[in-house]
């Protein structure tokens, strides 16, 4: 029997959700331990200064919505922390980004994709060097940092981001037991290997239950349940 495929199916089969706009900036901050006000001023811009001598700060990547982030764009703001990291200021991360897209043309995401994972790091740290008058040994320093954030990322056949830990201390090691994942859970971070939202167990942990208990509610690990009570934290009263 013949099927036919509406132009909705059509539609939602080939829409990429790590492009869609999604994630507030509150979200996105927390999501990925910085200030909200930090991601507004990379992807919409801000203002500085005291009246009558404000002065404007341009964003440095352009979001996908007017208001919201997608998976992508918050995975590109994982990459600028590693650069963050070792203390690069606003100004030079906008020079490196506008070095790569003045490199790579085509990438709507200069801080993703196979330019990037194959060649653009090279770009960045030389870029860097070059600007910031970096010795060789501070240039491997940089290199070593951004590494370390890189491979918290995991990629497609293309060399774009699927599902990246977080890198919220540089004390953390290994890949991260919590993802942000576009296909799971509304792209909000889960356990990594299950579509279990790290959020809820440490709302049931705040209300009284045991690291034991939710454990073997879940069917992870104690130190799963751990990482998810870590990366969201009971929220101090006003």
């Amino acid at each position: 029997m013949a099927t036919h495929t509406t132009s909705a199916e059509t539609f939602l089969r080939n829409l990429d959700l790590r492009s869609m706009p999604r994630y507030t900036f509150g979200e996105a901050g927390r999501y990925l331990g910085i200030p909200e006000s930090t991601l507004r001023a990379w992807f919409a811009g801000t203002t500085y200064g005291t009246q009558p001598h404000l002065k404007a700060f341009k964003p440095i990547l352009e979001p996908s919505g007017p208001d919201l982030l997608s998976f992508y764009d918050i995975a590109s703001a994982h990459v600028l922390l590693a650069m963050k990291a070792k203390g690069v200021s606003q100004d030079d991360l906008r020079a490196i980004v506008c070095g790569l897209a003045h490199e790579y043309p085509e990438s709507q995401y200069p801080l993703l994709g196979r330019n990037f994972f194959l060649f653009g790091r090279d770009v960045v740290v030389k870029k860097l060097g070059t600007r910031l008058n970096l010795s060789q040994n501070r240039q491997l320093g940089i290199r070593a940092v951004m590494d370390k954030f890189l491979a918290r990322i995991e990629l497609d056949a293309n060399l774009m981001p699927v599902r990246f830990s977080p890198l919220r201390s540089q004390r953390e090691g290994g890949q991260g037991y919590i993802v942000i994942d576009p296909e799971l859970a509304a792209g909000r971070p889960v356990v990594r290997g299950t579509g279990i939202p790290a959020e809820i167990i440490a709302k049931r942990k705040k209300s009284g239950e045991s690291v034991t208990l939710l454990a073997r509610d879940y069917r992870i690990s104690r130190r799963a349940v751990e990482e998810a009570i870590k990366y969201f934290p009971a929220r101090k009263a006003a």
